[in-house]
């Protein structure tokens, strides 16, 4: 069989030199086509759509073809576009699907499977139009429903509009999903084969440090880090977050931000304000995940009704736990027992009941907490590394 993977992937260490990648996102699609890989081997092709701003936002105006090694010997082969907002949607439509074609004729005469990140039209069109020519099966990886979280002008909301009513038709035509949360399938593919894979991580990014954080040296009166690393934005509940902190009477706390978005200033006028509140800005997630092992919580305050947690999952959730951190987080319902298992659930998303929580926690004994780390690893990495879930993916496609 042979498989080619469309997404929109880059190197890791390229996630946070421009406008659009996702790192999460790109994280995931990098876990993904290793364990495919390790499958398929050279049955494996990956075509990539750069997951740049367009043009003022960036200063690209250019993305030409060519190849980006992602990791080891895998490389992906980058659809080329003109960076100007709706000429970079239709070049990416046009010249994907002529990528697709040469695909499909090179190997003809093969069992072929597409699978595609997400469904978003200038994916989904190209994707399901060939496949229909070439009679293959199409697979996609829904992560990201169609549901606007961005303030826009009257030109982005029409282009939204048109965007968000292509996914929702299309992403009912494929002929299997891969979903992070099954009520996604509910809502918006019902009648459609699917299997849930709720997030995963790389093997290789296993740690090698003692879980337990920052209470493996922990002494009485030691400041307790806590820690969000994310985006700042509403719907991560960041400003709940902060306003927890506020009513806190506790100075030997702090609580610090890592990431960027809508928030920042936010987030920046709430540290001039209180001391415990930390802006730490972008970093590399190579270094995230060192200073997430280093923490003493780490903190997951998604707003639980947002129409982004009913039909999302939340990825940091993985990147926590693996940490061997403890860590506190809102009782999401892509959060299965088994996860809620291995953290501390707040059990609201207000203000005061994440203060309560936070309180409650830092005045446990240090070996219940490094008990928690240690558990929490150890459920990630014997159920949730891409190893498991590809090989879970590749059966759904054989059924398919």
């Amino acid at each position: 069989m042979k498989v080619l993977f469309l997404g929109s992937v880059i190197k890791t260490e390229d996630c946070t030199k421009y406008k659009g990648p996702s790192v999460a996102g790109n994280k995931m699609q990098i876990g993904l086509i290793k364990g495919l890989s390790n499958l398929f081997g050279e049955g494996l092709t990956v075509f990539t759509q750069v997951p740049i701003a367009a043009f003022p936002k960036e200063k690209k105006l250019f993305i030409r073809k060519g190849e980006i090694n992602l990791v080891n010997s895998i490389s992906a082969f980058k659809v080329s576009f003109i960076n100007l907002f709706i000429i970079k949607q239709l070049l990416l439509i046009i010249n994907t699907f002529i990528m697709i074609v040469r695909w499909s004729l090179l190997y003809k005469s093969d069992k072929k499977v597409i699978i595609c990140f997400n469904a978003f039209p200038y994916i989904s069109i190209p994707v399901l139009f060939v496949g229909k020519i070439f009679k293959f099966k199409t697979v996609c990886l829904f992560a990201d429903p169609p549901i606007d979280v961005v303030k826009r002008g009257l030109i982005g909301k029409c282009a939204k509009y048109i965007e968000d009513k292509a996914t929702r038709n299309n992403i009912q035509k494929f002929d299997g999903l891969i979903v992070l949360n099954e009520q996604s399938v509910k809502k918006y593919a019902p009648n459609s084969k699917y299997i849930l894979v709720d997030g995963g991580f790389d093997l290789i990014d296993t740690p090698t440090n003692e879980p337990g954080g920052q209470w493996l040296n922990y002494e009485a009166k030691d400041t307790v880090i806590a820690v969000f690393s994310g985006a700042l934005i509403e719907y991560n509940g960041i400003i709940n977050l902060v306003e927890a902190v506020k009513i806190m009477d506790n100075d030997f706390f702090v609580m610090e931000f890592y990431g960027s978005g809508p928030l920042v200033e936010y987030v920046k006028k709430a540290a001039e304000e209180d001391s415990r509140i930390k802006f730490k800005g972008n970093v590399p997630n190579s270094k995230m995940m060192i200073i997430q092992q280093e923490a003493g919580i780490l903190i997951n305050p998604r707003i639980v009704n947002d129409p982004v947690s009913l039909y999302t999952f939340p990825s940091k959730i993985i990147e926590y736990l693996l940490s061997g951190t403890p860590v506190a987080t809102t009782k999401l319902n892509g959060l299965t027992e088994k996860y809620l298992e291995n953290v501390f659930v707040f059990k609201d998303d207000t203000p005061k009941e994440i203060a309560k929580t936070i309180d409650y926690f830092i005045q446990l004994d240090k070996q219940l907490l490094i008990k928690k780390g240690e558990k929490g690893r150890r459920f990630i990495v014997e159920n949730k590394n891409w190893d498991i879930h590809s090989k879970r993916i590749k059966k759904f496609i054989e059924k398919i």
